[in-house]
Order: C-alpha cells, then structure tokens, then sequence
C-alpha cells in the first residue's frame, strides 16, 4: 500500500504483525478492541483514551448482568496479553527470522456507570502496530461495517487473516500455523474434523456476508490435515463491476448475501456452471430448512451451495421426475418411473467441480461416466436430438 493513500474513516487498520500474532479474544473483549480500532486517528502520535459506549460492547443484553459481565472485563483485559512478532526498530518491519515477546495489548479499561460507557487505552508497546502504518507500510485496512458483521472473535481473526492477503485471492497455512495465531492448544479440538466444525465452518459461515467470503480445501498426508488453504476473490484495483440487477440477485440480496457473494455467482452463470433456475432450486431448499429451523443463516447456506454446487445433482435429479399424476376414477396405470440426466448437465458438474470434489473426480469425463452412471444401470438414449443418461425404475 502506498503511503500516500487515503484513509476512510469507515476503515480499521492493523500492522500485519498484529494480524499474526498469537491471541484468542472472548466476544466482549473482542468488540471493546473493534471499538477502540474504530476510534483511531490514522495520522495520530500517541495513544488517546476511548469512551465506548456501553451498547457497542453489550448489544442486546443491558441488564444487571451485562453489566457485571463488562466490569469483570475490564478487570481482565489489563492483564491480557498477545505473542507477537519485534520490530525492526527502523523501519518497524518484520525480520526474517522473527523473535517474539508478550505485550500487553491495552493498559487501561474502566467502566464508568454515570457515562453510560467504558473508558480505555491502548498499552505504549502496542503503538507501533497501531499507529502512523503509512510509514512502514505493512499494514492491512478493514472495513468497519464489514468487521461488525462477525459475532465470533476466531472468525474476527481468519477474516484479517485472509483481508492481509486480499490481493492474491489465496492463503495456505499448515495447521499447526493455524493453531498459533488462534491461540487453539493442541489439547482443544484435538481431532481436525472437530476444529474444521467449530472453528473453520463457523468462520466460513460468519465471513459469507461479508466482503471476503471463502471456501477451502484441506490438504491431507494419510489421513492426517497438513494445511489448509483458504480461496476467495482477489481485489482489485479497477472500479468494481455494477451489482447484477436481476431478479435472481435481488432475491439474494434481500436474503443477505453480500455484494461479493454475488459478484462470484455472477461469474460462476456467465460461465455456464449453473443456470438460473440452479439458484431457485437452491434458495427454495434453503428456505424450507430454515422454516424447519435446521439453518439460522440462509446467506452463508445458498452461497455455499451456490459456489461448490453441492446441491447440483439433486436439482437435476428433479429435472427427471415427472409430474405426480391425479387421482382419480380412470387415472390410467403409470409407466414405469425413470431417472434421466442430459449428458451437457453432467459434463457441466465434471468440467466445473466444486474445491472439495476435484481431488476425487476421475481423469477423464469418459471414466466417469462409466463409473458413475454407465455401471449403475444407466444407458445412453437420443432424445430431441440431446444425448440423455436413462435408468429405468419398476
């Protein structure tokens, strides 16, 4: 980033060594940080004492207990400390062969009743990650209003993970990186599917609504996970691309699917992966999970399924499926039930698989037709001058 950039007062920023240091935050000292973060002069010297108000930090719960919960934070957070990487002194980057050290992060924080708020500030040692970024440059800048859409502090810290590598549109950590700059002990979530659940699904899910929504892959040695690498759309520099106005995207949109999200679907139907009514299909199965209460966020849900298309085969499968017949008195006796695939449909899903389904697809779409359909049962069938995969049911 140049020096010479502006800087909204809408953005957060963080020297990247701050981004990589080891510490997890609980939800109310993650929001006084945010707030904090929020209130800094780009530009400033020193440190200032912040006044936050009470209903940034407690949200919903104002009562007695809120408050108590806020007290015994502030108690807390004086003692908190991070592992982070030094400096150089004169440049304020990072060597190449780090040396750590623990610095508390914030030296003051008192909660004052006849204020309505909480009063705060930053610890001295912490000023070179936070203040006057413009002259050393390794920095990373972070929307607020997008900031304030995670609820969990992990998730917090994977999306300034990934917003430090915003431009390359990638970032691959072994697990044991993972674990440190999380601050996760090798105790907790002591098998990878439980920290894939817990921590990596819940910040795939939070960071689908906001600028910076990502899938992942897990690269494995054996059955042990080596690393994982997150994906998500690189920035760009030239003006962005008008939100699409179609029907299909205002749908989403009401539906809380962030304006990125929808920039990748866009991409995803100009390519051909899916049609359009893929994504009716999609939002119709998201919203009656939701009716049954087995989904809470139905944006993460359809950009998921959207994006590794997971749900693609069932909405084929329905193309198949002829209409219920009436009953009645002389409702003649059906043919035979049928499952019946168009053979572009099902080159499309092998030609554009999702992240998790290439490492299993085989090498050629002839072998996996054969070893997908053709040995099931299915036969190939001419129809309006298409080629079908037809089984016959009954």
């Amino acid at each position: 980033m140049s020096a010479d950039e502006n800087l909204p007062d809408t953005q957060l920023a963080q020297h990247n060594a701050l981004i990589n240091a080891r510490f997890s935050m609980l939800p109310l000292q993650m929001r006084l940080f945010v707030a904090m973060l929020a209130q800094q002069d780009f530009d400033q010297t020193d440190f200032r004492e912040h006044f936050i108000p009470i209903g940034d930090l407690l949200l919903d719960n104002r009562g007695g207990s809120g408050y108590a919960k806020v007290h015994e934070m502030c108690e807390a957070i004086v003692d908190f400390k991070i592992y982070i990487e030094e400096l150089e002194s004169a440049t304020r980057r990072r060597s190449k062969q780090p040396v750590f050290t623990f610095i508390n992060l914030i030296s003051k924080a008192k909660y004052d009743p006849q204020s309505g708020g909480v009063l705060a500030s930053f610890n001295a040692d912490a000023l070179p990650y936070l203040l006057q970024l413009r002259e050393c440059g390794n920095f990373t800048l972070a929307d607020l209003s997008e900031v304030q859409k995670l609820r969990s502090p992990t998730a917090l810290r994977i999306y300034w993970l990934l917003k430090e590598y915003a431009k390359f549109g990638k970032r691959t950590m072994t697990v044991p990186q993972l674990r440190f700059v999380l601050d996760i002990a090798d105790h907790e979530y002591p098998q990878f599917r439980s920290l894939k659940a817990k921590v990596l699904e819940v910040a795939r899910e939070q960071l689908s609504v906001t600028d910076v929504p990502f899938t992942y892959e897990v690269e494995r040695q054996g059955k042990i996970a080596q690393r994982v690498t997150f994906m998500f759309e690189a920035a760009s520099t030239k003006k962005a691309d008008p939100l699409p106005v179609d029907e299909w995207a205002t749908t989403l949109r009401n539906l809380g699917v962030a304006p990125r999200s929808l920039a990748t679907i866009q991409q995803q139907l100009e390519a051909g992966e899916y049609t359009v009514d893929y994504i009716r299909f999609v939002v119709q199965r998201v919203k009656s999970q939701v009716a049954l209460k087995k989904i809470i966020k139905p944006a993460g849900a359809i950009y998921k399924a959207l994006v590794e298309k997971y749900l693609l085969a069932d909405y084929l499968e329905s193309l198949s499926k002829p209409p219920a017949a009436k009953k009645g008195i002389g409702t003649k006796k059906s043919a035979p039930a049928e499952v019946a695939y168009p053979v572009a449909e099902v080159q499309s899903m092998y030609d554009n698989p999702g992240p998790y389904a290439k490492q299993d697809r085989l090498p050629t779409f002839e072998a996996h037709l054969q070893a997908i359909y053709l040995s099931q049962g299915f036969t190939l069938e001419e129809r309006a001058g298409q080629q079908w995969l037809v089984k016959k049911e009954g």
